[in-house]
């Protein structure tokens, strides 16, 4: 028994039982959604949200999509690596054939002396392509990352998120527990109505109900602007009363 190189848990081969499983998913995703559904957005097939009106500017919209046009060229390189690893010819296969040799030999791939890399690797571009196939509305603010202070957006599922400004990785939860402390830093002028909204987008759900409410039994203490109905709001406090609350 050894300990497996990409979480080091106990492991009889390179990685251990959950590694090898995840890893194997992620191999599939790629090849039957993540890849295909890329390359019809690169295409302009398919469209990621609700398409938004724009003005005619009197230039042509770009013919393909540049952003999915890289993360596939990433995606294919990473199959025709994989690929040639199993037979030297198989890496000049076009991305579906490499994939389906990858799929093809499971035990040859999942053995590999290099699969803790190739699976960190993996895990990597998966990520970036799970950011650009997310429609933008379901994303969540966590926080800011920690070394750089890039704004941290995240799907409320996910359990780990990487910078991609600086490539630092970090637990989600830890995230949002930072962002939570800097909150009572943080104010927001606005109705009841538009703070709700703002915190939703951080994942922080609470109704413009709940803080009319807290406002008229005194328990927040917002002050009133010159505006009807607005007021200057401590985003930590409202999120105490929630958790309180809760």
């Amino acid at each position: 028994m050894t300990d497996c190189q990409h979480c080091g848990k106990p492991a009889s081969g390179t990685l251990c039982a959950k590694c090898t499983a995840d890893y194997w998913a992620m191999i599939y995703q790629l090849g039957h959604i993540q890849l295909p559904t890329l390359r019809s957005i690169m295409l302009r097939q398919a469209h990621i949200g609700t398409p938004a009106h724009t003005p005619n500017k009197g230039t042509a919209p770009l013919p393909i999509d540049t952003h999915a046009q890289d993360l596939i060229a990433d995606s294919e390189a990473w199959l025709a690596e994989q690929a040639g690893k199993i037979r030297a010819a198989y890496a000049a296969y076009d991305w579906r054939k490499a994939w389906y040799a990858i799929i093809s030999n499971r035990h040859t791939i999942l053995t590999m002396s290099t699969a803790a890399d190739d699976y960190a690797n993996l895990q990597h571009i998966t990520r970036r392509n799970e950011q650009a196939l997310t429609p933008e509305e379901a994303m969540v603010i966590i926080g800011t990352c920690p070394k750089c202070g890039h704004q941290a957006t995240s799907t409320p599922q996910a359990e780990t998120w990487t910078c991609p400004a600086c490539k630092w990785q970090g637990g989600v939860q830890a995230i949002k527990a930072t962002r939570d402390n800097k909150l009572w830093q943080l104010e927001y002028t606005g109705k009841p109505v538009e703070v709700a909204r703002y915190l939703a987008k951080m994942d922080i759900h609470c109704t413009s109900d709940q803080i009319r409410q807290w406002l008229t039994r005194g328990k927040l203490h917002a002050t009133p602007t010159k505006h009807k109905g607005e007021y200057v709001f401590n985003l930590g406090e409202i999120t105490a009363m929630l958790d309180c609350h809760n």
